[in-house]
């Protein structure tokens, strides 16, 4: 039956590859060892499939992607294995799968990153953390603090987005109050960064937190007041040179007048 079902994921058909994934998700139980692998990642080189060539497949994607979640924590050490060996389409995709997991991957994700060698495992490790939208993922926040500081400025980078994407998934009433100022002077800090790509995730970020009520009153202001800078509307008139920053800037503006 296995055998049979992996055929038709290699279908160029719809409806075949659909009708594949359902029966992987009733046989996905059963599976052990070896097949339970094969199985996996045949459902992950659906991956591959490039949307933008074949818009008809993104609810195959998206099926496959709920199969793979349904398989729970057990998936998750196959999941890391094929990091290295994976495009960047498939590593958003596998994300993915460990976001729809909710705060069954928190631990995983948590002790992966602690054992992580390559800095782009901790960059994927990193983007996934912001897929979880359980409170649980506020457990994840010390490490996006200490990924925050990295040497690397793509772990910086897509540490200060994560930051901003818990924003958006976790009410700020869940977070402790130290934990969330903690947030903002670590996200305020980045603001500084010396890669334009990182300080556009830090001012995205901070305007999630206006936007979703993570901000005192003074750190509204505190945040308006670099604003106003990064647009160059100050005083100083000495504006972030880098168009992205001062998009994000504008962006932000509106949440914290």
């Amino acid at each position: 039956m296995l055998d049979r079902l992996l055929n038709e994921l290699r279908s160029e058909d719809k409806l075949q590859i659909q009708k594949g994934l359902e029966g992987l998700s009733e046989l996905f139980p059963q599976l052990e060892g070896p097949s339970f692998e094969e199985a996996v990642q045949a459902v992950s080189a659906l991956f591959y499939i490039d949307p933008m060539d074949h818009p008809e497949l993104i609810p195959v994607l998206e099926q496959a992607e709920e199969v793979l979640a349904e398989q729970r924590t057990r998936i998750i050490p196959v999941l890391l294995e094929m990091l290295a060996e994976s495009d960047l389409k498939t590593h958003f995709h596998l994300a993915a799968v460990l976001g729809r997991m909710g705060y069954a991957a928190v631990d995983p994700l948590l002790q992966a990153y602690h054992t992580a060698e390559r800095d782009d495992d901790r960059v994927f490790l990193l983007y996934a953390f912001g897929k979880i939208r359980d409170p649980e993922v506020v457990r994840a926040l010390p490490v996006l603090f200490e990924a925050m500081e990295d040497p690397n400025p793509e772990v910086r980078d897509t540490a200060s987005r994560a930051v901003g994407k818990i924003c958006e998934y976790v009410k700020p009433d869940r977070v402790d109050q130290a934990l969330r100022k903690e947030m903002f002077d670590r996200l305020m800090a980045r603001l500084s960064d010396r890669y334009a790509g990182v300080r556009s995730k830090a001012v995205r970020s901070l305007g999630k937190m206006a936007r979703f009520g993570y901000l005192e009153p003074e750190q509204k202001e505190q945040l308006a007041s670099m604003l106003a800078r990064i647009l160059g509307e100050d005083d100083a008139e000495n504006w972030d040179v880098a168009y992205v920053v001062r998009a994000e800037a504008a962006k932000a503006k509106q949440f914290v007048g």
